[in-house]
């Protein structure tokens, strides 16, 4: 299977949960509308014993594959191929989970490859990756491909109020940031200094749309110094641009809600064409930064096509 969707939207705490779901030993009852290979029981209960190894990473029978450094390489992929010809230690099936496929190097991919083309007896492979599109068209036709949906804005304020413990006008405001990621949604909560700061970027992005000038170099190379931090100021841009693109026509639906007054005055000066363009811009310079290119350069680069 290859799970795509977003970064931080649940794909790799699906895949987890399957895994239980395959080894649990009290498992609850199947939903009425879920059905797989006529399975009775697919909802594990967390508590038993196989359960507790999974969540714990230390099931025999459970191999991860991640990325190391940038890639990942052939060798992890030759020793996971390697764990998986041997039969099942403790439960009758193993799963075999890669994630962030779509940085497998060519030779793992093929590697890979190999081994979808005769898979052994008893094995689930989960795949994980943000798009299909990300990984080699060969692997791709030999999974069944589920894509994450964004989770609703309004489940997402429910979680961070009931279980994050924000408040009310927090919630709202992180959700709306957050794009449908719970992962994106609860790093911003734990970063009030983003929120705190959420103006002085607009500010700074508004300067930036005037023309480069050497403080909008001085600010890319403060951003480039966290990646993560850099990833969390994106995504407040995006939605000051988009702010700007939905509030002529959906004025109620604005993330900056406390913004309001400046985004009605800014929102005609900038044609939807040259909106969506910068957008697509930040969307790729995150994509980039997922992908470990060097931040610096990429805050750089995406500062310049801002000011264009």
């Amino acid at each position: 299977m290859l799970f795509t969707g977003e970064a931080g939207i649940g794909k790799q705490t699906t895949a987890m949960n399957f895994a239980m779901a395959v080894h649990c030993q009290t498992p609850g009852p199947m939903a009425d509308n879920v059905s797989f290979s006529g399975t009775k029981h697919i909802d594990p209960c967390g508590a038993c014993r196989p359960c507790r190894k999974i969540a714990s990473g230390n099931h025999p029978d459970i191999h991860c594959v991640a990325p190391s450094g940038a890639y990942i390489r052939i060798d992890a992929i030759r020793g996971l191929c390697e764990a998986i010809s041997l039969r099942p230690t403790e439960g009758e099936m193993r799963v075999a989970l890669i994630a962030d496929a779509h940085l497998m190097n060519a030779e793992a991919g093929n590697a890979l490859l190999k081994a979808l083309e005769e898979p052994p007896g008893k094995t689930v492979f989960i795949l994980t990756a943000p798009q299909a599109a990300d990984i080699l068209p060969t692997i791709v036709s030999r999974c069944r491909q589920i894509r994450f949906s964004p989770i609703p804005e309004d489940r997402l304020i429910e979680y961070l109020i009931d279980d994050a413990g924000l408040l009310q006008q927090d919630a709202c405001a992180i959700a709306r940031l957050a794009g449908g990621s719970i992962g994106a949604a609860l790093a911003l909560s734990g970063n009030r200094e983003i929120i705190e700061h959420r103006k002085q970027v607009i500010d700074n992005m508004e300067m930036i749309f005037r023309g480069p000038r050497g403080s909008d170099l001085q600010w890319a190379e403060t951003l480039a110094a966290d990646r993560e931090k850099a990833l969390l100021y994106l995504e407040i841009m995006k939605s000051w641009l988009r702010d700007l693109a939905v509030f002529p026509v959906s004025p109620d639906r604005i993330v900056n809600s406390d913004d309001r007054s400046r985004i009605s005055e800014k929102a005609g000066r900038l044609e939807k064409k040259q909106l969506l363009e910068k957008l697509d811009a930040i969307w790729q310079t995150e994509r980039s930064l997922q992908c470990n290119a060097r931040p610096r350069l990429a805050m750089e680069a995406l500062f310049m096509k801002l000011a264009k």
